[in-house]
Formats: structure tokens, C-alpha cells, sequence
């Protein structure tokens, strides 16, 4: 903020310079002389005001889903801090992304909208924080969704941002609207940054989440690879099977052999994680995460994740971990995780994961460990 003032500061210098020397030749008609000074307070008091408003300016943004869907938020929260380095931005979730904003925005105001009875729920958290006067809100959704316009107007931001379709009648409610072609075929955190900003047909990498853990929770030096495998995944056709991981697991272990690898899973899942436990040997271990606290500290100890795509390839890319991650009927181009090439490569297939080719699988992996 210091360095806008003080550029504001030298803005102001300069006019009165220029009103300086406009003067001298004004200097002889006092009429001219009183008009043009006139008119140039009138546009720097227009000017200040315009500043000042920016300066305070507040923002929401709704987005009320997943893991993976929160943090392809991040691209558009990170574009607004660029666009209005000073405002106060809001964001609005529901509480099953409660523990994730925590580590995603730290230094934003994250309000949870609370469980139970949807419609109750949004009237009440928009009507609680209509006091804060928004100036903009933004549905970040790239699908016209009835209750977030609905808590869009009824929080009584200035400009409402959100995808609508003119058959709807919440589209009404929204006066800054986004038709669904302009967001149709990109990635998801592109659609939803071009709900804001239309003119945006890439990403950029300054724009990609960034997660920092805590100290306690920093990443462990390994002398040896750590691989993570997961035999979880609420998609059937996104999930390794185990034949594969171990075909990867031994490929590895030519290459490297005092790598060690660890498979993640649920409760539910510890019979299919003991058979790849087994099949793997000694250098293998079963973890049950118990929070998502203790399984991000999980993935920042990794060397490399190798999983199909969920939750955990955005989790990973979030961290900045190396990661292959396998795509099934999920296409790469909408979901891939928002990370770099020397960080991330992604294969796919549109029918099931277990239908990519391990012989191209293969060379990615030992590239990503040898770098």
C-alpha cells in the first residue's frame, strides 16, 4: 500500500508541475486561467475518488464444492490480488473445504456457509454479511446454478458475476452475466477466471496454487525415493488397478532399489491396500490418513505420487510434488492438475485408466525421479 501512495503522491506532484507551466501562458486571461484550474481539481478530486474506492474495494466469491473445484478457484482468487492489490476479498464454502481454505487462503476472510437446509442456509449467510456492501461477487461455478445467483443478489454486492442462461429466471438476478459458451471447453479454473475476465485464454503459472505447510509439517529429506500409490478413488474407472502399481512398483525398484513406497487408503479400501502391500514386499507400507492435516504432511514427505485423477492429483499439484497422474474418461484438457511440465505429466485414456500404455508410463516416471 506504501508504494501506491507514494506513486499517488508523485501523480499529484506532477499535475501541479503541469498546472505550473500551463499557467504561464493562462496567466494573461484570469478567465481561461480560473477554468482550467477549475477543471483539473474537479478531475483530480474524481480521480482521488475513483483511487480510494479501489483502495477499499471488497470482493466474494462463492464456491460451495469439492476439493479438486477449490482449488481451481485459485487461479482467479490470485488474478483479483493482482487486478486490486488492496481489496478485501471474501471467499464463501461450504464446510467440507473448511480445513483445505485454511491452508489454500490464508490471508483471506473465508466464510463457511453451514450445513442443513440449503435454502435457510444461503439466506442466512448472505443476509448476515449483506452489511459488508460487496462490490463485486462472483459465482465461480462455470454451470448456471440457481442458489448461487440466489446468494449473489441476496448479499447485495454492486456487480454480480456468474454463468447464466437466459430460460432461467435466477438469471435475472445476476447483472454482470457470463453465457455458457463463453466458459465452454477450457480447463476449470479457466472457466472459472473467465467468469470475471473473458478476455483470459490461458493460464499462467504465476496464477497456480501454491499451498505452504507449516513448519511441523514440512517435507522430510529422503535419501531414498518415496512414492505414494493409492488404492482409493471414488471413480472406478480412475483407480490403478493392482497388477499395474506393481508392475510400476517393480519398474522402479530396477532403477532404484531402496525405493520405498507407501499406499494410501481408506478404511474401506485396507483389504485391497494389504494385497498390494504384499505384492509389492518389503518396501511397501499401508497408510490410513486420519485427517486431511495428516495426509497433505503425507504428500509433502513424497518424492513422487502416482495416482489417477481425484482429489489427490490437485492436492499433490497444489504442493508443488512431482506427480503422474492417470486420467479415465475425465479429460485431461478440463481437470489436468494446474501444475508445470517438470512437475507433472498426465496420461489418459476415455474408457479406463488401466487401458494406458505402462511402456509410455514407464520413461515419465524415471524422468521425474531423475530430475
Amino acid at each position: 500500500m506504501q508504494g501506491s501512495l507514494n506513486s499517488k503522491t508523485a501523480s499529484i506532484t506532477t499535475l501541479f508541475c503541469s498546472i505550473f507551466e500551463q499557467s504561464k501562458w493562462l496567466s494573461n486571461n484570469k478567465t481561461q486561467y480560473h477554468c482550467f484550474l477549475f477543471l483539473v481539481i474537479v478531475t483530480q478530486i474524481i480521480n482521488d475518488r475513483a483511487y480510494f474506492n479501489n483502495l477499499h474495494m471488497k470482493i466474494a466469491i462463492l464456491r460451495r464444492n469439492g476439493l479438486g473445484d477449490l482449488i481451481c478457484t485459485q487461479p482467479l482468487i490470485k488474478f483479483l490480488q493482482k487486478k486490486y492489490p488492496n481489496a478485501e476479498i471474501s471467499l464463501f464454502i461450504d464446510a467440507g473445504n473448511a480445513e483445505l481454505a485454511h491452508y489454500l487462503c490464508p490471508s483471506m476472510n473465508v466464510h463457511i456457509i453451514p450445513k442443513g437446509n440449503k435454502y435457510l442456509s444461503i439466506f442466512r449467510t448472505a443476509l448476515k454479511f449483506r452489511r459488508e456492501q460487496f462490490d463485486i461477487a462472483i459465482s465461480s461455478k462455470p454451470t448456471p446454478m440457481k442458489l448461487n445467483n440466489l446468494f449473489l443478489w441476496l448479499l447485495g454486492a454492486k456487480k454480480r458475476y456468474a454463468v447464466v442462461t437466459s430460460k432461467h429466471w435466477h438469471s435475472k438476478l445476476i447483472n454482470y452475466p457470463v453465457k455458457q459458451e463463453q466458459v465452454s471447453g477450457y480447463h476449470q479454473a479457466l472457466k472459472a477466471l473467465r467468469i470475471f475476465s473473458p478476455i483470459e485464454n490461458k493460464l499462467s503459472p504465476a496464477f497456480f496454487p501454491c499451498m505452504k505447510l507449516k513448519n511441523k509439517l514440512q517435507a522430510v529429506e529422503h535419501q531414498f525415493p518415496m512414492i505414494l500409490f493409492s488404492v482409493s478413488n471414488n471413480r472406478k474407472n480412475s483407480l490403478i488397478n493392482n497388477e499395474r502399481l506393481t508392475l510400476i512398483a517393480n519398474k522402479i525398484l530396477e532403477n532404484y532399489p531402496d525405493a520405498k513406497f507407501v499406499i494410501s487408503s481408506y478404511k474401506q479400501n485396507i483389504p485391497l491396500a494389504e494385497d498390494l502391500r504384499v505384492r509389492i514386499g518389503k518396501n511397501s507400507e499401508v497408510v490410513v490418513s486420519d485427517s486431511l492435516n495428516s495426509f497433505l504432511a503425507l504428500l509433502n514427505s513424497m518424492t513422487l505420487i502416482i495416482v489417477g485423477d481425484g482429489g489427490i492429483c490437485h492436492l499433490a499439484a497444489a504442493l508443488q510434488k512431482k506427480l503422474i497422474a492417470f486420467y479415465g474418461v475425465t479429460m485431461p484438457k478440463n481437470w489436468a492438475p494446474l501444475a508445470t511440465e517438470d512437475k507433472c505429466i498426465t496420461f489418459y485414456d476415455p474408457d479406463d485408466v488401466n487401458n494406458i500404455d505402462l511402456d509410455a508410463v514407464y520413461p515419465a516416471i524415471l524422468s521425474l525421479l531423475k530430475g
